[in-house]
């Protein structure tokens, strides 16, 4: 026989009130949040895809951010492109007409005048910038003006005239990630995409018998070149070939001296490591430790559009239709063959980030109806639980007043 305690049934009775109580706060706290999982312990492995999947939304969310403000920068990039080919090909129909050698100098000179003005346009566009103030083709160095005209004195000119364009601009870019470790570049080098031809750099001094004294190296186009000490010509040219820059390095059969060509028109960009002095030694670099800084005796071909332009308004100014109608009119044809080549890369990357867009359009609301899946209250099965809970606790209730024992109260007249 069990002893019951008169407290028994009551703390028994308060016990279970406070559980379903406890429940339907529980149940009534979901509903409002709309989630099924308050804890991870409510459902171990639905917490942890859940997490995984919240994860993954936040990345493909960032990736779709990137994907349109890259494509943006893109677009209005690719749109200044087209007006920089406009430019070129007014500056080609000067060039064709003022190579027939009918006019008169003051009529080239009118020319060259309209030239002048096309030239200040085509810098202007070169230092055209972004919706959000960043350079577009200043490379990876987005705050810095990219294109600097340099004024100076120029044959026939009235007063002072652009003699020349220095680039200030990076080799690189900075690039917005639009999948999981795929990487677009949201710049453009404008020493790439406003030059005319292949440059070529030739040293003057013979690099037969040379060899590296000391471990050093090189920085071609941003990529750098290791040398170990007795590395002869052969082997640094080697090392420059197989380095992933977009050059090709030679010794040159008659001086037996180095040379240097680009791939495709694009500026080189060339230095000694630090402590290294390889590229000076073999004539190359002045020594001056400036990259680029090329040395008296070496021999540079190929120049920027701007380069071309320049030579054409200085060659129509002096009437020399000869030189206008060979060597500036090839160099133009080049400049717009580069810049059609350009065009044709930047409007690549936009169909790609089209394409990327649209995947993402479709993958974020995929992922996120799983997520839904795993996260989200089942509303409707949650009210009919709650409205279950409330009838078992009114009945408990109910129960509770009929069969919890009476006190000495209840006698009390």
């Amino acid at each position: 026989m069990r002893r019951v305690s008169s407290d028994f049934m009551n703390n028994d009775m308060q016990y279970w009130l406070r559980r379903t109580e406890d429940n339907m706060a529980s149940m009534q706290s979901r509903m409002s949040r709309q989630q099924r999982i308050e804890s991870p312990r409510d459902d171990p492995m639905a917490a942890a895809r859940t997490v995984r999947y919240e994860s993954f939304v936040g990345r493909l969310s960032r990736y779709e951010q990137n994907v349109l403000y890259t494509k943006d920068r893109a677009a209005i990039a690719e749109g200044y492109m087209r007006q920089s080919q406009d430019i070129m090909q007014r500056v080609r129909e000067l060039a064709v007409t003022g190579a027939t050698g009918t006019f008169t100098k003051g009529d080239t000179a009118a020319m060259a005048e309209e030239v002048d003005q096309l030239l200040a346009e085509l810098v202007s566009l070169g230092n055209a910038r972004g919706p959000d103030g960043d350079f577009l083709f200043a490379g990876d160095k987005a705050k810095t003006e990219p294109f600097r005209a340099v004024q100076g004195y120029a044959e026939g000119a009235g007063s002072a005239a652009t003699v020349g364009v220095d680039y200030l601009g990076g080799i690189g870019s900075p690039e917005a990630e639009i999948a999981e470790s795929s990487y677009m570049p949201m710049n453009l080098s404008g020493d790439a995409v406003f030059w005319s031809e292949r440059q070529r750099i030739a040293s003057g001094a013979d690099a037969s018998a040379y060899r590296v004294m000391n471990d050093s190296s090189l920085v071609i186009d941003g990529q750098s070149i290791a040398l170990r000490p007795g590395d002869t010509i052969q082997a640094i040219i080697a090392k420059i070939n197989d380095s992933g820059a977009a050059i090709k390095a030679s010794l040159d059969p008659v001086k037996n001296s180095l040379v240097l060509e680009g791939l495709d028109a694009h500026r080189i960009r060339i230095e000694d490591g630090a402590g290294g002095t390889v590229l000076a030694d073999l004539g190359i670099l002045s020594g001056s430790g400036v990259p680029s800084d090329y040395a008296s005796t070496a021999r540079v071909s190929g120049g920027s559009l701007f380069d071309s332009v320049i030579s054409l308004r200085d060659a129509l100014r002096k009437g020399d239709f000869i030189d206008v109608g060979g060597r500036v009119l090839a160099s133009i044809d080049a400049g717009m063959d580069n810049m059609g080549r350009r065009l044709a890369e930047a409007g690549a990357m936009v169909e790609r980030l089209d394409m990327a867009a649209l995947r993402l359009n479709r993958e974020i609301p995929d992922v996120t109806k799983l997520l839904a899946a795993e996260k989200d209250v089942d509303m409707t099965q949650a009210i009919t639980d709650f409205k279950m809970m409330e009838y078992a606790h009114t009945a408990s209730l109910q129960m509770a007043g009929r069969v919890l024992p009476k006190s000495l109260l209840d006698f009390l007249r």
